[in-house]
């Protein structure tokens, strides 16, 4: 399977056993270790009951529901959201201090026709000060929302998984705001473990400066003090998630011949000591 070179993905479902894992995870060792260095990252395991029987109806509809779910929610999450996940969520309210800004910046760095080289371009751009953005971009690049590249410049770009999670709060921006909450939202809010109480919203708007357990933690807090969130941001500093207007930029690093080859040589020096 993990030579077919024309295959985008590989599933594989298996009993979920510890000589299956064993076996599973020795071909993915001497795979690894030989010359042919195909993209092993396309293998998705699906693993099912050690004890489940094929010949009893009940257990197969049974372990088809449990595949249907494994399956759409790594389509979903993993391909289609970019490895979007509820820690992502979670980590993102957790900010404290200057509410919005977080957002706002990450909206801001995602529109943008170029990518921003100089935190001073971004802080006067929001009007805010240099070490409130350096800030929220270390909170952004933790949450995998930006993707970032260092030396003499602080090159910042939205990542697939910061502009899904933009796409996502305007989903529920609109569906909230409109009293209609539809159930592709909620389930997408389920597998990132949040749900909608309207009595958290108050709470969580007084208490965005702040962080702790019960704000970042609840589900319903979580969605409280990302609606919050979003609010503030929309007046402060006039983001619109209506439609995001989202500019993907193509990856240009250029290692020049020199940069290649030293690459190479690192690569083939590694090699003696991966597992």
């Amino acid at each position: 399977m993990l030579l077919d070179a024309e295959a985008d993905i590989c599933a594989y479902v298996a009993r979920d056993t510890i000589k299956a894992r064993r076996l599973l995870s020795e071909a993915l060792h001497d795979f690894r270790s030989g010359s042919d260095m195909a993209r092993s990252h396309r293998l998705r395991v699906f693993w099912i009951p050690e004890d489940f029987d094929a010949d009893d109806e009940s257990q197969r509809d049974l372990v088809a529901d449990l595949l249907t779910e494994q399956v759409s929610r790594d389509i979903l999450m993993n391909v289609v959201f970019g490895n979007l996940t509820a820690d992502d969520v979670r980590f993102f309210v957790r900010t404290s201090g200057l509410a919005g800004l977080h957002l706002s910046l990450l909206f801001v760095i995602s529109t943008a026709a170029e990518e921003f080289s100089r935190i001073r371009d971004l802080a006067e751009l929001l009007g805010v000060s240099q070490g409130a953005v350096r800030e929220r971009l270390i909170r952004l690049l933790g949450c995998g929302f930006l993707r970032q590249f260092g030396g003499g410049a602080t090159l910042a770009g939205a990542t697939l998984k910061g502009r899904v999670f933009l796409d996502f709060c305007g989903v529920l921006r609109r569906e909230i705001g409109g009293g209609d909450m539809s159930a592709e939202l909620l389930h997408v809010m389920r597998l990132l473990d949040m749900r909608y109480a309207p009595s958290a919203l108050g709470h969580a708007k007084e208490s965005l400066h702040l962080a702790g357990p019960l704000l970042t933690e609840v589900p319903e807090m979580v969605t409280g003090r990302l609606l919050s969130t979003i609010e503030v941001a929309e007046e402060r500093w006039g983001i619109d998630l209506h439609e995001i207007p989202h500019v993907i930029h193509e990856d240009n690093r250029n290692w020049g011949a020199v940069g290649d080859d030293y690459i190479r040589r690192l690569r083939e020096e590694s090699r003696h000591f991966s597992p």
